[in-house]
């Protein structure tokens, strides 16, 4: 693997002024069977230094000039080095190559449809892969203004940042020329090419005070296999409400021009940033009925990557140290946003619910780092990209917000953007102009607090007479405006609220008359803070019993979080964790929340429950999801309830005949439940394989009905699910032999997963073990991150107790003796810890 270190990045920085970069691609031979094409960048820019070199990862080098002469040249792979070039003098540098088409996810990928054959490209390059597609300077810091010509399909849909400006055709192609961009970093250009299905989506006016209005074209793209399914009007309507939102807050009008968003197959991510044609995953298409839990999660990310368009686009990290500046930015925007200007007004619940759990984890690992972390090169960039970068620095920037006051936070924002637009920022540049516009001072000391420490802060309470005792645990002591919320009796009512802000590791609060009657006190309700809340005793035992009948949705998203706190600390059995979710999330008003909180029991009952008594708690949990599907009059909390049922049988191996008819309705699309779609039906055949009535010949069956892209996908994840040792095996080999796509090899992987439970092939986990090392180096970043998060055996059974110790011996090991690279070091790190986190959760409460 080629990594690019922050030092040789920063020097380069130091000695290069960039100006342009021209690329031209010939995409002509994409349809056919070549996994070549030829790529040519031309840069423009001066050098103070004689010796440089261009980021590139190609097949071959063809050619390399300087100022219209050949040029010596070094190439060894991952980058040109140029040398003897005229110190001070503008050089124009123009490299052909020869690059590849991937099938990875990384680069210039391409997908080809199996239900009619069209072949579809797009580009996605963060941290460092446009190299991959041209040669470039492949760093944030350097900013171009490109160009882009492309040659493709005549009949092609051909998409850049920036709109085209002509074309040239001859015969069955077309060449055709795009604007030049502002100043941009690398990572953030795009080349979309296919027959991809344009919905016009009008175009937005509007702007902010700094410019007069502007009209922002709109459309939408996806293959023609999901135009069907595509909710335009849905889509459309968001980014129109995110576009009025981010004028209002930010004072600095859309710089990019158009706003396509693109919907592609195979995608690594949820969605990309792109300035002017925005990249996401087309699984927030769905091929059954969209729920609204599933459109809230689309509009969130909608928002999330808009705000890019300033927030990371505009102004973007001078080096992946400051990841966080956009990450956290967006993540936190995003929620902020759905709850201002959109019908999801309980998102900062979902956010609370959801998204927090995985900072929470992320945080409590032996690899956890600070928000504002350390990142010595882009590798150790690409997997910052975590719950501590994401979900972390969103919470701490609500946590801020409520700090400063959110007048000051979008002020100081708008200035950030005036002062710093078309480069880079850093935190100080941020807590610069946020001291400016706020009342605040000593930024820099809460920055330290917050963003460069580690952990979750965790507060618990206590009562004495009229006093309240609020403690502050961890390695820190952080400054925490929170709100302390006081409920009373069997409908849970809330009958009080104050907001203190907490420096010291105790705080005293004088009780009122009203706050002393209260029977549950709740720290953080309205969830203004990043901490672990922590419930002991009668307030365990009241937040367990009564949560549902909270008013609120971010009350009852702060409780539910505390309660999977309680069972990660082995407070609360898992099997009780379960039997709330079952019982009492019927309740839930936010469908979202409602959704996390399944996902929750199903990891419980999947990863925390002793073997010996899961098949009894899934089916227990199973039946309950049935019957709340059956008392449901509204469709998509149905379908929700539905497969909260086929994620339990899939981990059930009882065979109970009601539970195999209700999987055996779904898998035929025939159920009296709920209405089945085409993904439904086959999560239900993943189930019934995975519990050993589904054969292979009755996935290739179902496969013929479903001859699409999602199918094919599907029927390698049900096949491979099939507990038997040769099939499983064979699933292993197909793995092993690189003839996988990047989501076909995480659909075979999690079916050997799934299949697993209850029989899991003890060969797999040594047969990980000594493949892991060799995969990761023989492949792309993107691929070995699937092979570790699929492979890893798991699973771990404590009611089993020398095949867990096993496992554990043979995960340390591993690490003891590896000299593997510090990025799958730190993945396999991660597996280790959660494998010993759910055997002592589990022999806690083994009986």
């Amino acid at each position: 693997m080629h990594t690019i270190t922050r030092e040789e990045a920063a020097r380069r920085s130091e000695t290069i002024d960039l100006d342009t970069i021209d690329v031209t691609l010939d995409l002509t031979g994409a349809a056919g069977q070549g996994d070549t094409f030829a790529s040519v960048s031309e840069l423009k820019f001066t050098s103070r230094t004689c010796e440089t070199f261009v980021d590139l990862i190609a097949s071959s080098v063809d050619s390399v000039e300087v100022n219209g002469k050949a040029a010596q040249f070094e190439f060894d792979g991952g980058r040109v080095t140029l040398s003897n070039l005229p110190v001070g003098q503008a050089l124009t540098v123009r490299v052909e190559a020869q690059c590849k088409y991937s099938t990875t996810g990384e680069g210039l990928h391409r997908y080809r449809d199996p239900e009619d054959g069209a072949t579809y490209l797009y580009t996605q390059y963060e941290p460092t892969d446009a190299r991959r597609v041209y040669a470039c300077f492949d760093q944030p810091d350097l900013k171009a203004r490109w160009q882009f010509t492309i040659a493709a399909d005549t009949d092609w849909v051909v998409l850049s940042n920036q709109p085209q400006v002509s074309e040239t055709t001859q015969g069955a192609f077309t060449t055709r020329v795009f604007d030049r961009t502002p100043p941009l970093s690398s990572y953030i250009t795009a080349v979309i090419a296919g027959p991809y299905t344009r919905v016009d989506g009008g175009v937005w006016r509007g702007g902010a005070a700094d410019s007069l209005p502007v009209d922002v074209p709109l459309a939408l793209y996806c293959r023609a296999a999901l135009a069907p399914y595509l909710d335009s009007d849905e889509v459309l309507s968001v980014t129109r409400a995110g576009l009025d939102f981010y004028h209002a807050r930010y004072n600095y009008t859309y710089p990019w021009g158009k706003y396509d968003q693109v919907f592609v197959p195979e995608y690594n991510l949820g969605a990309m940033e792109n300035p002017g044609c925005v990249t996401f995953n087309e699984n927030y298409i769905s091929r059954d009925r969209t729920t609204r839990s599933e459109r809230q999660s689309r509009a969130n990310t909608i928002f999330h990557e808009m705000c890019h368009m300033w927030f990371g686009d505009l102004v973007t990290p001078r080096w992946w140290d400051d990841l966080w500046l956009k990450e956290s930015f967006a993540d936190n925007q995003g929620s902020a946003g759905l709850v201002a200007a959109t019908p999801y007004k309980g998102e900062w619940a979902t956010f609370a619910a959801g998204r927090k759990e995985w900072a929470y984890y992320q945080d409590q690992l032996s690899t956890t780092h600070p928000i504002a972390a350390s990142i010595p090169d882009v590798d150790a960039a690409k997997h910052n990209f975590d719950g501590i970068t994401y979900a972390k620095g969103a919470a701490v920037l609500k946590q801020l917000v409520a700090y400063v006051g959110e007048g000051a936070f979008y002020a100081g924002a708008s200035d950030l953007f005036k002062r710093h637009a078309f480069s880079s920022a850093s935190l100080n540049d941020l807590l610069e102009v946020l001291e400016t516009h706020s009342e605040r001072s000593g930024l820099k000391d809460w920055a330290h607090l917050w963003l460069e420490t580690t952990g979750p802060s965790r507060l618990s309470c206590s009562r004495e007479d009229r006093r309240l005792s609020i403690t502050q645990a961890g390695e820190v002591m952080r400054p925490h405006t929170i709100r302390v919320g006081f409920f009373k009796g069997e409908d849970a009512v809330r009958v009080d609220q104050v907001e203190v802000t907490i420096r010291q590791q105790t705080y005293e609060l004088e009780l009122s008359e009203k706050q002393m009657s209260a029977d549950f006190i709740l720290l953080n309700d309205d969830d203004l803070t990043y901490a672990v809340i922590e419930l002991h005793g009668p307030d365990l035992e009241y937040a367990v019993d009564h949560v549902h009948r909270m008013e609120h949705p971010t009350s009852r998203a702060v409780v539910w979080s505390a309660l999977w706190a309680a069972m990660l600390s082995q407070k609360l059995p898992p099997a009780r964790y379960i039997e709330a979710v079952g019982q009492r999330a019927a309740t839930e008003t936010e469908d979202a929340v409602l959704e996390d909180l399944i996902n929750q029991a199903v990891k419980a009952l999947r990863y925390f429950t002793p073997g010996i008594h899961r098949d009894e708690r899934a089916a227990w949990f199973a039946q309950r999801a049935l019957e709340n599907c059956a008392n449901e009059t509204e469709r998509d909390r149905q379908h929700i309830w539905a497969s909260a049922a086929v994620q339990a049988l899939t981990l059930d191996r009882s065979n109970r005949p009601e539970h195999n008819r209700f999987l055996e309705d779904l898998a035929n699309q025939n159920s009296s439940l709920v209405t089945v779609g085409p993904s439904l039906a086959w999560r239900a055949r993943v189930a019934l394989a995975a519990r050993g009535r589904l054969t292979q010949a009755q996935v290739d069956a179902a496969l013929e009905q479903d001859n699409t892209g999602e199918g094919r996908v599907w029927a390698l994840r049900a096949g491979a699910a099939i507990p038997q040792r040769k099939s499983r095996l064979n699933a292993w080999d197909m793995v092993l032999a690189d003839k996988l796509t990047n989501q076909e090899m995480s659909a075979v992987l999690a079916g050997l997963a799934v299949g697993g439970i209850g029989n899991q092939v003890p060969g797999f986990a040594g047969g990980f073990f000594d493949e892991v090392g060799p995969y990761w180096m023989e492949h792309s970043i993107g691929m070995g991150n699937r092979f570790v998060a699929g492979g890893f055996p798991d699973l771990i059974d404590a009611s089993n107790s020398a095949d867990a110790q096993a496992l554990l011996y043979q995960a340390s090991y591993w690490l003891s003796e590896s000299d593997a690279p510090a990025a799958l070091r730190r993945l396999m790190e991660e597996k280790r810890d959660d494998l010993r986190q759910r055997f002592e959760v589990q022999q806690a409460w083994l009986e």
